[in-house]
């Protein structure tokens, strides 16, 4: 069994604009807030996506983090991208049962193979280490990114409210967390990809500058991704930039 103190007593705040909820959520937490702390903005500002993209956020979607103090972080890590992409995509299926959501490695959730939502995952190295998890969904409105194809769950049902969606995932997240700790990362692993892109898909990953084309061949049991390519080499993937080839 794992070593984390769970059942975690969420608190959430819901505030009318922020500039970042990662970033208030990374401020509270260096001034030593308690685990669980949540943060909604019915409107953001300045949001972050991965790798420093700006997240824009015309309001009536999903800005949202969350606040963790393991004990031990890196024990939490490595499992950490996969617990919150099976949450996130746990709640929003609450909300639209019929949608074709699938997960895209290692934490954003697709609708009809375009991204409709995403986490980003920051930690502090302090006396007091702590871990911050921004995750934004597209409910209401989709911004137009050129060469990136994104969804929102309008689409296909009524937009719920941000408050609600947030509270799902607070759920969910409480769920994967506890079976994770009893059980390990092995049955997190496969959960999650069944409900990934399938094996063989193709997909180019960026490594440094260039994209490496191939196929996916799943997830390794530390969760890097691994691709196969056309030279019939396996490599893995730590991290990087992944597009789904038609």
């Amino acid at each position: 069994m794992i070593s984390y103190k769970l059942p975690i007593q969420w608190r959430l705040e819901c505030h009318d604009e922020l500039r970042s909820t990662s970033d208030f959520c990374r401020h509270r937490a260096e001034e030593g807030a308690a685990e669980g702390l949540a943060v909604l903005a019915f409107k953001q500002t300045a949001g972050r996506g991965t790798r420093g993209r700006h997240w824009i956020d015309p309001g009536g979607n999903l800005s949202f983090s969350l606040l963790l103090r393991p004990e031990n972080p890196n024990e939490l890590i490595r499992a950490l991208p996969f617990i919150c992409a099976l949450a996130f995509l746990n709640a929003l299926r609450k909300f639209a049962p019929d949608a074709r959501l699938s997960l895209k490695w290692p934490n954003d959730i697709l609708l009809d193979q375009k991204k409709l939502a995403g986490v980003l995952i920051e930690r502090g190295e302090t006396t007091n280490p702590w871990i911050v998890i921004g995750m934004g969904a597209n409910l209401k409105a989709a911004p137009t990114i050129p060469d990136r194809p994104l969804a929102f769950l309008g689409e296909v049902t009524t937009p719920p409210h941000p408050k609600i969606v947030a509270q799902a995932v607070l759920s969910e997240l409480s769920i994967e967390l506890m079976q994770w700790a009893e059980a390990g990362f092995a049955p997190l692993r496969q959960r999650w990809l069944a409900d990934a892109h399938p094996l063989g898909t193709h997909l180019a990953v960026q490594r440094g500058d260039n994209y490496i084309s191939g196929s996916f061949a799943g997830l390794d049991e530390l969760g890097r991704l691994l691709l196969r390519t056309d030279q019939n080499e396996t490599l893995s993937f730590v991290t990087g930039d992944i597009l789904l080839i038609a």
